[in-house]
């Protein structure tokens, strides 16, 4: 064994890490947003329905592509969406405004540029994703960790760069001729977030080279195939939403009275599409990786309403804030990732953090904040806690092979046979049992640092089909969401106060956690371990 391996090993992780958080912290703030353009659905139900309502849709479909390609490394595919969505932000002025919203007059031309940059989004977390599913177990935390970050602490993260690289009052490609040069402060964090991609995908290259050819991988289009099914699921029950309300308004007129059952039937319609999409999600995910998996869908939408729209700020963040929200932000992710390594069995951390991030809602309310100005700081505080402790929890629960593996079709567990062994260290008299597992099985691209086939809890194109699930729930529930969310903030201008309802929709979600947790134990207590009975088999 090689002495200066490991902290070789630990820097190299650390580069994953950072590139991983970067990741998250674009995407969030630049992808995550674009579930707000389903609000208009309720504000704007007269023509046709805007094209910002199908950037969500096209978003999460996206973060799922990268599931069709288990055999190419992850980090590059993460590159080459960044780049697509870097390119058309150089060099499209406003892409977003123009294209997606519906009081702007956009061209065909304009929407599928913004399209296509929601897809570029989509792409560069998915292809995180997939990298994360091609890591080594040992460190594959790390990297879980870095982006669960991101994705909680994404508006701290901008507030840091505007204020450090204010951003000009054109975009550069309006620009005059002079400024044309000068890349705007706001697009630095994507450079940067290049950069680093590319930096992780050349050690992961390097780290990967010289252990062997890479196993052949199965074609599995279920992950993508059930986004798909939920994003249509989605759009058609916007526009049937869409419908109904029109109808139901244009009868308020003739019949008193109506004004309440219309933001009733907007407000039930909204949380039923919500809960029909993360099902549909959920279902899936439980056929492909039993409770675990599920478990992280159902996180993603529970954890949709908050973890999108973050949290409404009264004027220019203080320093003092957003220090707070930062360094619990960053204890609270680090903790929930060792708490689910070490003590997974113990507590639903996951359950937890939801709870958390759901008692912090009410401060975003806006008589709450009225009341109490302390509410600017301490709800960004809670849920910062509350999101980092469900995100950093969840992503390792999902990817860490902790306990049992769940059983898999055909008397295998996981993709493993029975007996199979789940390391790469495994004692000589081991081998053949190693060797019966068919090479279908062995993860697409071998974990970093480890020959093709090497130890994994999944293969790593079922792992990256789990993971992707995710991400997808929380944009579309979030879409199917907005318009409660939105009318949330300005409450008592409406008769019908939706404010409870996000609220409550992440408790019924920490609640469907605590019972998926209490499954997963009650199924690993009554399974046998399979790495205890291999000494049996192999003497057979």
């Amino acid at each position: 064994m090689n002495e200066d391996a490991s902290p070789r090993a630990a820097w190299l992780d650390l580069i994953g890490l950072v590139a991983a958080t970067a990741v998250g912290l674009v995407v969030a703030a630049r992808g995550f947003p674009l579930a707000l353009f389903a609000a208009f659905t309720d504000l704007l139900v007269r023509g046709p329905m805007g094209a910002g309502v199908y950037a969500a849709a096209v978003l999460a479909v996206a973060i799922a592509v990268p599931a069709l390609l288990p055999r190419q490394p992850g980090w590059p595919v993460g590159a080459a969406g960044l780049a697509v969505f870097l390119v058309i932000d150089l060099t499209a002025a406003d892409v977003m405004m123009k294209g997606l919203m519906p009081i702007e007059v956009g061209t065909t031309r304009d929407i599928a540029i913004a399209l296509a940059a929601a897809a570029g989004l989509g792409l560069a977390l998915g292809g995180v994703l997939l990298a994360l599913a091609q890591t080594s177990p040992a460190t594959r935390w790390w990297v879980g960790a870095g982006l669960s970050a991101g994705l909680v602490l994404h508006e701290v993260a901008s507030e840091l760069f505007r204020a450090v690289l204010p951003r000009h009052t054109e975009h550069p490609s309006s620009a005059s001729a002079g400024q044309r040069g000068i890349v705007d402060g706001i697009d630095v964090e994507v450079w940067l977030t290049l950069g680093l991609v590319l930096v992780a995908a050349v050690v992961a290259h390097v780290r990967r080279s010289g252990h062997g050819v890479a196993a052949p991988a199965r074609f599995r289009p279920g992950a993508i195939v059930a986004v798909i099914a939920a994003a249509a699921l989605l759009l058609l029950g916007l526009a049937l939403r869409r419908r109904a309300i029109l109808e139901l308004r244009l009868g308020s007129d003739e019949m008193a009275g109506r004004e309440a059952t219309t933001e009733s039937f907007a407000q039930v319609s909204a949380v039923v599409l919500a809960v029909v999409v993360a099902l549909l999600l959920t279902a899936y995910a439980y056929r492909l990786g039993r409770a675990p998996a599920a478990r992280w869908v159902v996180l993603g939408a529970a954890a949709a309403p908050v973890a999108a729209f973050g949290f409404p700020y009264g004027g220019p963040s203080s320093a003092t804030r957003t220090s707070l929200v930062l360094l619990f932000g960053i204890l609270a992710v680090a903790g929930g990732a060792l708490a689910a390594r070490h003590a997974a069995r113990m507590l639903p951390w996951d359950a937890i953090g939801v709870v958390v991030t759901a008692a912090a809602t009410p401060w975003s309310w806006p008589e709450v904040r009225a009341e109490l100005p302390s509410a600017d700081t301490v709800g960004p505080v809670l849920i910062a806690v509350g999101l980092g402790l469900a995100f950093g929890s969840g992503i390792v629960l999902v990817t860490e092979p902790t306990g049992t593996p769940p059983p898999g079709p055909a008397g295998t567990v996981n993709d493993l046979a029975d007996g199979d062994s789940a390391t790469t260290d495994a004692p000589a008299a081991a081998a053949p049992a190693v060797a019966v597992a068919p090479a279908a099985v062995a993860p697409a691209v071998a974990p970093e640092g480890e020959p093709a086939g090497g130890r994994t809890g999944q293969g790593g194109g079922d792992l990256a089909g789990v993971l992707v699930l995710g991400p997808a729930a929380l944009v579309l529930c979030a879409s199917a969401l907005a318009p409660v969310v939105l009318k949330s903030q300005v409450g008592g201008l409406i008769e019908e106060d939706p404010s409870f309802t996000v609220p409550l929709f992440s408790t019924v979600g920490a609640v469907l956690l605590v019972l998926l947790f209490r499954l997963a134990r009650a199924v690993n207590r009554r399974r046998p371990d399979p790495r205890a009975e291999a000494p049996t088999s192999q003497m057979v």
